[in-house]
């Protein structure tokens, strides 16, 4: 029996996910195929040169594959970043770019132990559509080309990547055709030799020729890291169970904690409203207050988990099955380093310059795995099985707490919980989508919390929350239009 539901960041990237399902691929295939040809589909979002977390259902059993970065062996302090400010709108965020700001890249190595313990169609298979489309070229959509606008910066920064996104000097437009036809040869060689070049061969010495003395890496930092398979965060919700990674996602742990405190002040009250806005607002504003401090060292520390919840420019991908077994998989380069490999087309992470990743006041050891807002979910509930997730830096857990909110205590769709208005609260701002929003809504919300941020339409800002289903109707799902999500299908047979 054949069949599933696929949901991420562009028509082609979904696509790549049903075609291996349509080989009799699984849900874990179907995830591995799509994150390929995200990195040629959402070129400045994901890609080889990135980290990320899943989270897995095979078989019954929820597990984390963790495919996130560490700290240089080097330790502190890390040589020179380059500022990036990235504006949204009424908002802006800084990050931190260059050479310096590369972590070690997770996707080869994570998607390959996916793959070898859970997948069914051979890689080749699986790889093959990624490549044709890095060779022949992708169309670049609107939401896309907002992200090369604003990265401009960074995606001009060396004349490598320059000729990738701005070969005429101005950044790719939707609509621009996008080729890489190093990357292709390079995913056609993942597909046969796996991620060791990556890690100990030539692509791991060329990486570091790259990086030259700018860089914090050294080969035994790309040599000793590894993939990590974990149980997963599992937290009953109303009548519903939530299953989210812990360590090293922050965005898991401070998710869930801002669902207990929802579930502890009783029901919601209708959505979109200034009322629930307000319980929103406050349940993450109550996780943000009860973080033990210092907040890095307390989140790897012992029993923080049990303790705190109780007895990324990033994208995202989720796969269901007709068998139940599911994937979601947030994957992010940050806003890139403004660097590709030489020879691979591959383009390097800045994650090394994401204060939510490396808060620059307190480092993490050296060797030791980086913090991430990654937080791929699963929801079980009376109304189905739920694989979702989004990118979006410190906006990742608000996407997340709307997305099983409208799932869980409204009975939306996978659609309307995507489309809704979303709001952020983040050391006492504010900041809210105003659109579909009741009358006046802008104006109660004033009165309780002075700091805030309107946005007048839905915004990249707050994510891309991408749902993929199975319910007892059948498979169900939906791409969030504020980074041009798709969602597809392929029926029971």
């Amino acid at each position: 029996m054949r069949g599933g539901a696929v949901a991420g960041g562009s028509p082609i990237t979904v696509e790549a996910g049903l075609h291996a399902l349509r080989l009799g691929g699984n849900a874990i295939d179907a995830a591995v195929a799509a994150q390929l040809m995200a990195c040629v589909a959402e070129p400045a979002l994901t890609g080889l040169g990135g980290s990320g977390i899943a989270t897995i259902r095979v078989g019954g059993e929820v597990m984390v594959c963790d495919l996130f970065s560490d700290f240089p062996r080097r330790g502190a302090p890390l040589k020179p970043m380059w500022e990036c400010p990235v504006h949204f709108g009424p908002t802006t965020q800084m990050f931190h770019s260059g050479p310096g700001a590369v972590a070690v890249p997770g996707v080869p190595g994570g998607l390959w132990l996916m793959h070898e313990r859970f997948g069914r169609v051979p890689m080749p298979l699986l790889a093959a559509p990624a490549a044709a489309a890095a060779r022949a070229g992708v169309t670049m959509l609107s939401t896309h080309a907002i992200v090369f606008r604003v990265l401009h910066k960074v995606l001009s920064s060396t004349p490598e990547i320059a000729a990738l996104f701005c070969p005429d000097g101005a950044p790719l437009t939707a609509g621009s055709l996008y080729k890489n036809a190093d990357l292709a040869d390079t995913i056609e060689r993942f597909a046969v030799e796996g991620p060791e070049p990556f890690y100990r061969g030539d692509i791991a010495q060329a990486l570091l020729k790259t990086l030259g003395d700018e860089g914090n890496l050294s080969l035994d930092d790309l040599a000793g890291w590894r993939p990590q398979l974990r149980p997963a965060l599992a937290l009953r919700y109303r009548d519903a169970t939530i299953y989210m990674p812990g360590p090293p996602s922050q965005g898991g742990v401070l998710t869930l904690r801002a669902l207990r405190e929802l579930e502890r002040a009783g029901p919601l009250p209708t959505p979109d409203g200034a009322a629930h806005v307000q319980r929103l607002a406050e349940a993450m504003s109550a996780a943000e207050q009860a973080k033990e401090h210092p907040w890095p060292e307390a989140l790897f520390s012992e029993g923080l988990v049990t303790r705190y919840v109780g007895p990324g420019l990033t994208t995202h991908i989720s796969t269901v099955d007709a068998e139940g077994d599911a994937v979601a998989i947030t994957t992010s380069l940050g806003e890139t380093a403004g660097v590709v490999v030489k020879g691979t087309g591959v383009i390097l992470n800045n994650l090394l310059g994401e204060a939510d990743v490396n808060p620059p006041d307190y480092p993490r050891p050296p060797g030791a795995r980086l913090m991430t807002m990654c937080t791929p979910t699963l929801v079980d509930s009376p109304q189905g099985r739920y694989a979702l997730g989004t990118g979006g830096s410190s906006r990742i857990r608000s996407a997340l707490l709307h997305g099983v909110v409208h799932l869980v205590d409204h009975g939306r769709s996978p659609a309307a919980a995507t489309a809704a208005p979303r709001c952020h609260m983040e050391s006492g701002e504010l900041a809210i989508e105003l659109a579909d929003r009741p009358d006046g809504a802008e104006s109660a919300l004033r009165e309780v919390f002075p700091k805030l941020v309107p946005f007048g339409e839905r915004a990249l800002y707050f994510g891309g929350l991408h749902i993929a289903a199975r319910t007892a109707e059948g498979f169900a799902g939906a791409g969030d239009p504020r980074r041009s999500g798709s969602f597809g299908l392929l029926s029971m047979s």
